[in-house]
């Protein structure tokens, strides 16, 4: 096979994973202009047609609820040193006071601020909080706004400053640092106020056009100042200025250059936009590009936030506010920065040399001080290894190669299916195969490996110790092969018998952990002797199948799957996804290296992931759980004592943890409405009404992969009683009927036993109704008020009685039906086809359930079935799935599809209801994991 050596081009730049919000999550406008992050921790996006709060699950306008007008184009936001929020828009200015003091968005409320000097119209506008109040530019002038005692006045700022004339004029770019206020001006010019004066420092040439568009300073006090193609660096002091050209900073802004603007990253380095959907970086004056993921476009870039918790937001002009996931923490190469393939197999660090990674069609070495592929080999394989000689072994179909990584010797050996290439404590190599274990000597390149007496067997993967005890993994078992060449079988067998080993590493001289299918084994060890069996199964881990397996310099294991990464710390199991930066949740085998300077290198299907900071993307971060907003009917709540309504009520919440977003789940309960916490993934719940009285809703966020669980946030909702249910009202009734009756008993004495029968008879009358209509409201609390089934606490109260009351021996069978894909039919055709959708398979099931048999809406999409007697079989839940699945739902769009899957357990001796609805939910698992449209039956 033909060896190929070639140095990549100029370095391309890592690309960076990124989360788009848009249309879909709320966001109307998506020309995204900037964007800042309040106090309160929800992210204010500037669009061309107005403001957004986004609250972590979805984006809220602001407008006139607020006070803001309907439509305008937006411009720039930002907070005073008061805790004032200021919006500008291209004609006006709004302000809504101490925004710290307000628990939602949605209950600010803006004034705007016309007093003063009038406002031009400026698209443009830029505006910087300064002193006590905020400087913001008005197309050819600089004005100041400023609160006096009757509100915001605005002024020019030269005479507000006491200036003559005024030199301010021709402004382009802000920026403020303490008592200084920096100022570029379209022709080049760089100027401080701190006073009366005007101060403008000399610059070095810079090409056209000079005109500056941002302006940063870091801690030393040099200030940094953007033009189209450059950077401006003026430290402090006497030390001259001098300009940096920008990579791959070209034509692309030339209509936007208003749009550009530069950022501080948590770990110090500069980021501005680049041309081709790139940021350029600059950390310790070396610049180098990433790439945001996804297809290219000519749209420009815009915002660039970070957030408190590090999270990088990135505005896409016409496509919405992007995050990029795990920026600083996580790094992903691919065949875009000159990587052979997608698919990693293995890495192996040559020392003081560069990264070798072996993917599925050939290995590149990456110089990870420049992230530069420096060169490839045009060889597919499955593993590698390099030895103390710098030699770099490959096996793959065709047998093993061997490869100099400082020229173009190679060698090939004829020895297949080999599963590992494991370097010795020496100069020893030894390959491990289908078919025996070979030994190689890397002092002696040119000598064929020789077969190892006794290890004939199949061996899956190895480990060697520092006492040169080599451990196996010989299909069930686990072998040692002692330094004396005697080979003793210390685990004949598994505790778990279905668990097949995988992977193998070791923590320290008596530990070793052993991965593979079903979960993790912990071995303490004596030398031949186990001491103790530790297993942390599929459940605990987070992942039922390990493909790699590491543990690195302080004890932590890191094993990879097809679902994720997954940690453990010594307490506890976290898994790492794409929502954190990874390049995909589809770990290759073996694909986990540490490298010297403890980051960590993950190898994928879809690129390489390189983890910088463990610690940082291990830390827990608070999950911080809002209620976001609430509305009845048509209207805004919040809170306040509302007279009774039929009207529905809406309550809205989020996180504003946006790191952990993607997968924080919720749990919510509105006392007196439901009878237990309903779980979900939206970020809203409706009640189709809400009845009297003072009722809490309560909310708790709660993170699967983290097992972190939030302080329970509520909201009030008090609902007036109505008229006819007030005291008085029954008072004067009672009175009425009292009054009547002596009057009665006045008039017609004679009448009285006759009366006496006749009211006997109303009450009699008024007692039946007054009984079925109490009854009837019996059944309606029992019902679910959207699918008419029972509700989640009526079907798991029959089932728990049914458990208890049914005749020893007669079947009983539970089944958890659930919508398939529900979140995708409510996010393309909205909420409320989700609703005819379960209102649909609501009424299939009424008309499906026979005497004995019941049905109840569990929660969100989710049904449960209770069948009992001789329908209490996989059969009949079988067809009842056809049933539900053998019609459209009226739901108005005719290619709207709808299955079910079900997971069903019959109930066994002493079976409480808990038992079996866990057996039947772990079978509705594998009914989703199996494809979906399909009934499982828990064993």
């Amino acid at each position: 096979m033909a060896f190929v050596a070639v140095m990549s081009p100029s370095a391309h730049g890592q690309t960076i994973p990124t989360t788009l919000y848009d249309a879909t999550s709320g966001l109307s406008n998506l020309s995204v202009i900037s964007a800042i992050e309040l106090p309160t921790g929800q992210i204010l996006v500037v669009t061309q047609h107005g403001f957004f709060f986004f609250d972590g699950r979805r984006f809220l306008p602001a407008g006139p609820r607020q006070g803001l007008p309907a439509a305008g184009v937006g411009v720039g936001a930002a907070v005073t040193r008061q805790g004032d929020l200021i919006l500008a828009y291209a004609d006006m200015i709004y302000v809504a006071y101490n925004i710290a003091g307000t628990r939602s968005p949605d209950q600010l409320h803006f004034l705007p601020i016309d007093r003063g000097h009038p406002l031009g119209h400026d698209s443009h506008r830029k505006i910087v909080p300064w002193h006590d109040g905020l400087v913001v530019t008005d197309r050819d002038r600089l004005l100041f706004i400023q609160k006096d005692a009757t509100g915001e006045r605005i002024s020019l700022l030269a005479k507000t400053l006491g200036m003559r004339d005024d030199p301010l004029t021709d402004v382009s770019a802000l920026h403020a640092d303490g008592d200084t206020l920096w100022i570029g001006t379209s022709d080049g010019r760089l100027c401080a106020v701190s006073g009366p004066t005007l101060h403008c420092r000399s610059l070095p040439p810079m090409a056209k056009p000079r005109q500056l568009e941002a302006i940063l300073q870091d801690r030393d006090g040099t200030v940094f100042a953007r033009t189209l193609h450059e950077l401006v660096v003026v430290p402090r002091g006497t030390t001259a200025p001098h300009v940096e050209t920008i990579p791959h900073a070209e034509r692309q802004y030339e209509n936007y250059q208003h749009l550009l603007t530069m950022s501080w990253s948590p770990r110090g380095a500069l980021v501005t936009q680049a041309d081709d959907d790139q940021l350029a970086i600059r950390t310790d004056g070396n610049w180098k590009s990433v790439t945001l993921d996804g297809e290219q476009s000519d749209s420009p870039l815009t915002a660039l936030l970070f957030d408190k918790q590090g999270n990088l937001w990135i505005g896409r002009m016409g496509y919405g506010l992007t995050r990029a996931t795990g920026f600083g923490i996580f790094e992903t190469f691919t065949r875009r920065d000159g990587l052979a393939s997608d698919v990693i197999w293995q890495m192996a660090h040559q020392p003081a040399g560069p990264l070798w990674i072996d993917t599925d069609t050939g290995i590149s070495a990456l110089d990870t001080r420049t992230n530069t592929v420096v060169r490839t080999i045009g060889e597919a394989g499955l593993h590698i290894a390099i030895d103390r000689r710098g030699i770099l072994w490959q096996s793959g179909p065709e047998g093993v190669s061997l490869h100099d990584t400082q020229s173009t010797w190679r060698r090939d050996l004829a020895i297949k299916r080999v599963n590992q290439i494991l370097i010795g404590n020496g100069d020893d190599i030894w390959l491990l195969s289908d078919h025996g274990a070979w030994l190689a000597d890397a002092g002696r390149r040119d000598q064929d490996p020789v077969p190892v007496q006794g290890l004939t067997g199949s061996y899956v993967r190895g480990q060697i110790d520092t006492t040169g005890t080599l451990w196996l993994l010989q299909r069930q078992q686990l072998v040692v092969r002692h330094p004396d060449g005697t080979t003793t079988v210390v685990m004949p067998r598994w505790p778990l018998a279905t668990f097949a080993p995988y992977v193998i590493d070791q923590q320290d001289d008596h530990r070793l952990w052993i991965g593979g299918q079903g979960g993790v084994y912990r071995l303490t060890h004596d030398g031949d002797r186990i001491d103790d069996v530790t297993f942390y199964d599929a459940a605990t881990v987070g992942n039922a199948i390990l493909y790699s397996l590491m543990v690195d310099h302080k004890g932590r294991v890191w094993a990879g799957s097809d679902r994720g990464l997954n940690v453990f710390d010594g307490s506890r199991w976290i898994t790492i996804t794409e929502a954190d930066g990874l390049a995909t949740n589809d770990l290759d085998q073996d694909s986990l290296l540490e490298d010297t300077d403890r980051s960590l290198w993950i190898g994928t299907s879809r690129g390489l992931s390189h983890l910088l900071q463990p610690e940082a993307l291990l830390a827990n971060i608070s999950l911080q759980p809002v209620i976001t907003a609430m509305e009845l009917g048509q209207n805004p709540y919040h809170g306040e004592p509302i007279a009774f309504s039929h009207a529905p009520m809406r309550v809205m919440f989020g996180t504003l943890d946006y790191r952990d977003a993607p997968r924080i789940r919720f749990r919510y309960q509105l006392e007196g409405v439901d009878e237990s916490w309903v779980e979900t993934t939206e970020g809203s719940v409706r009640y189709p009404s809400v009845p009297p009285g003072t009722h809490r809703f309560m909310l708790v966020a709660f993170d699967p992969d983290r097992h972190q669980q939030s302080a329970v946030v509520t909201a009030t909702i008090t609902m007036a009683y109505p008229w006819w249910e007030r005291w008085p009202v029954l008072c004067l009734a009672a009175a009425c009927v009292l009054l009547a009756g002596y009057m009665a008993w006045r008039v017609r004495v004679g009448l009285l036993i006759k009366q006496r029968q006749k009211l006997q008879t109303i009450v009699e009358r008024q007692t039946r109704e007054i009984r079925a209509a109490h009854q009837a409201l019996i059944e309606q609390s029992r019902l679910d008020s959207l699918t008419g089934l029972l509700n989640r606490g009526a079907i798991q109260s029959l089932l728990q009685s049914a458990l208890a009351e049914l005749p020893a021996g007669t079947p009983l069978m539970a089944g958890l039906i659930d919508v398939d894909h529900f979140k995708q039919i409510n996010d393309g055709w909205g909420h409320l086809i989700g609703d005819e959708v379960l209102a649909g398979l609501g009424s299939r099931l009424r008309q499906a359930m026979t005497k004995g048999d019941a049905a109840g809406r569990y929660g969100g999409e989710e049904f449960l079935v209770v069948l009992t007697g001789e329908r209490a079989a996989a059969t009949h839940m079988e067809a009842l799935c056809r049933f539900l699945n053998g019609l459209p739902i009226p739901t108005g769009v005719p290619d709207l599809v709808v299955t079910v899957s079900a997971g069903v357990a019959m109930a066994s001796a002493n079976e409480t209801w808990q038992s079996l609805i866990a057996r039947a939910d772990k079978a509705l698992y594998r009914a989703k994991a199996e494809g979906r449209d399909r009934v499982v039956l828990a064993p």
